[in-house]
């Protein structure tokens, strides 16, 4: 690794390390959940110069998913970063690496070069969209939305508090992620009847609580945030998910042009008819309908998110008008 590619605070963490020799990703879409990931991704596969291999979120940077095959999964051993005509590039998209306070600083330490997408959805709507999953799903059986919303929003700050310190940890250790100041573990509610409490041990909770928050995983200034202090701007492409979904192929000539790739009609591809089903567990299953959010928690999940969307407007410098 160049010694001056190393950023203040990136993470070579042996655990993370790439191989040198073996190929490795140009870009990652970082997040967010319930934001247009999927489609996003079946739509930039249809690009000729995109190679995908892998899985659609392999969760390596979070999880240490494929430790062995995970740069099975691109194309080019030395990133391309022009790609000219014939030339391909690859990449991967897991969600989870959005949130994740440490992914920034062990993405920084093995890919300086990438090229980062990060989709945003009006956070009240993509709270919803997550839960009315999980609902079908069959994981959330014993609460409402309303009162986990109403928890999570309480719960909230201790855990950003301590993500914030784990980011900032020169050693990059992961149980300062979810330690309080004292050291003792953040203690998150359960989706149960009575909402009991439970502590936030190891990474393993930290994924399981990832994977049902609704709200916490909505308060995107913090995330974004943490990896623009890893990367410059001009690395980052941030789309509104409003804007993806009013005109897919405009967003994926941008996202095209982002990477340098040779201009491409991506609403004539064949592929973008279906789901990839590189990721998807059911690849078939079409998203069903589901009942619409009251009013009075769109209210209270409105103003909670206020605050937290002017500064991520400000420090993108574009207002995304979520209301």
């Amino acid at each position: 690794m160049i010694a001056n590619q190393i950023h203040p605070l990136a993470l070579d963490d042996p655990a993370f390390r790439l191989v040198d020799g073996r190929p490795r990703p140009e870009f990652m879409l970082v997040g967010g959940m319930k934001c247009g990931s999927t489609s996003f991704a079946t739509y930039l596969s249809a690009h000729p110069q995109v190679k995908l291999k892998g899985p659609k979120e392999p969760n390596y940077w979070t999880w240490h998913r494929y430790p062995a095959r995970y740069q099975d999964f691109f194309v080019n051993e030395t990133p391309v970063l022009d790609p000219g005509s014939g030339q391909c590039i690859s990449g991967e998209f897991s969600t989870s690496s959005l949130l994740h306070p440490l992914v920034p600083r062990r993405v920084r330490a093995n890919l300086p070069d990438l090229r980062i997408f990060i989709l945003l959805r009006n956070p009240a709507d993509r709270a919803y969209s997550h839960f009315m999953m999980s609902k079908s799903a069959g994981l959330e059986k014993d609460c409402s939305f309303e009162d986990i919303v109403r928890t999570e929003m309480a719960e909230s700050p201790e855990l950003l508090e301590a993500h914030e310190r784990g980011f900032l940890d020169k050693e990059g250790s992961a149980r300062i992620c979810y330690s309080t100041a004292d050291g003792n573990p953040v203690r998150v509610s359960k989706h149960e009847r009575g909402l009991p409490k439970k502590s936030i041990r190891k990474d393993v909770d930290l994924r399981d609580y990832y994977y049902k928050s609704y709200v916490f995983r909505s308060i995107y200034f913090d995330q974004v945030h943490r990896w623009l202090r890893k990367f410059p701007r001009n690395r980052i492409m941030i789309i509104n998910s409003d804007d993806f979904f009013g005109n897919e192929a405009t967003t994926m000539g941008l996202a095209a042009e982002f990477l340098g790739l040779e201009p491409f009609e991506f609403d004539a591809a064949e592929q973008v008819q279906r789901r990839w089903d590189a990721g998807a567990s059911n690849p078939d299953q079409v998203p069903q309908p589901y009942s619409g959010m009251s009013d009075n928690v769109r209210s209270v999940l409105t103003d909670f998110f206020e605050p937290f969307n002017q500064q991520l407007y400000r420090l993108i410098d574009e207002d995304f008008g979520w209301t």
